[in-house]
């Protein structure tokens, strides 16, 4: 059996027949390499980029247009920002800014790196092609907090008392959405499982609720033991035995940077003239490279005129560049 057939890299929706939910999961492994291979990041900050990227794979599934999932960890630690982009195409890409210097612990998790003071936020934003944007907001918990517990989450690298990456998403969406949301994420070796159980209003709300607690007890049963890479048919029949589980075709999910020289000309169009103007000066040209992806871009003292000015100007090269 390939890796293909066992669904690495790759995304299905099901629903149970008999029992109120429905869900999605997924699995990562060379897409990961992929968007991975661009950066050096330490292994606390590769875990946590690992789960929310398989957390927004998830998300953007439920996308019904062409959009962007966007989940941002924003704080004042020695990692100030993690951050990763889904697409409804299910392509994604990750990013992290992490301080000088900084010397991360392997288990460290998301608010111990990301805001220590418990003054941090998890943003997630979604981005319609064509439409107003979306965003909700919640605070990351204090790492001293004692009801942060870590939840939802096997193989997580994670100080104890600290807000899983799994159990933030699930308050979330279960007070947005007012419908009860479990999230599981599962790291081992270099594949992320991650799954996403949505509980459906279909009986009798006694019935209903004993059903949905049963059928959440056997996924976090399931997600309790070894990564199993069984085909998604076999392994959500195992996961959820005693149910009929329907399977939808797999999806295919990977790594795609969707950087290109018009964004990276808006991003400097941000930045200011006054503030760039010297670089073209002593260069003639701006120098960057694509915080994802690592391709590198060129604008040359045409293109920044234009920019500004709509008009050619000449500046004469030197050796300064902005990377």
């Amino acid at each position: 059996m390939d890796k293909t057939t066992a669904g690495y890299d790759q995304l299905t929706r099901f629903w149970l027949d008999t029992a109120p939910a429905r869900g999605v999961v997924v699995r990562l492994e060379q897409s990961l390499t992929d968007a991975l291979q661009h950066h050096d990041y330490p292994p606390a900050v590769v875990s946590l980029l690992k789960q929310l990227a398989g957390a927004a794979v998830l998300l953007a599934s439920n996308l019904k247009q062409s959009a962007q999932v966007i989940l941002q960890a924003q704080g004042t630690g020695d990692v100030p920002l993690l951050c990763v982009e889904a697409t409804d195409a299910l392509t994604f890409r990750v990013y992290a800014s992490i301080r000088e210097h900084a010397v991360l612990p392997a288990n460290a998790g998301i608010a111990t790196l990301v805001a220590p003071d418990g003054k941090g936020r998890f943003v997630l934003t979604i981005a319609p092609t064509n439409r107003q944007m979306y965003q909700g907001i919640v605070g990351l918990p204090s790492v001293s907090d004692p009801t942060a517990a870590d939840a939802g989450d096997a193989g997580d690298a994670g100080d104890a008392g600290e807000g899983s990456i799994a159990s933030l998403l699930e308050d979330y969406l279960s007070n947005s959405q007012q419908t009860q949301t479990r999230m599981w994420l599962r790291a081992d070796g270099d594949v992320m499982e991650a799954m996403l159980l949505e509980r459906l209003p279909e009986r009798a709300e006694e019935d209903a609720t004993l059903a949905w607690q049963a059928v959440t007890a056997q996924a976090d049963a399931i997600f309790a033991e070894h990564f199993m890479p069984f085909p998604y048919n076999e392994w959500l029949q195992f996961a959820f035995a005693g149910h009929d589980v329907k399977v939808h075709p797999a999806q295919p999910a990977g790594f795609a940077c969707s950087c290109n020289i018009e964004r990276v000309l808006n991003a400097l169009k941000l930045v200011g003239e006054e503030e760039l103007k010297p670089l073209i000066t002593e260069n003639g040209k701006i120098e960057t490279r694509c915080e994802f992806c690592s391709k590198a871009y060129e604008v040359n003292a045409l293109q920044f005129s234009e920019l500004f000015h709509g008009v050619q100007a000449a500046y004469p090269v030197g050796p300064r560049t902005i990377q």
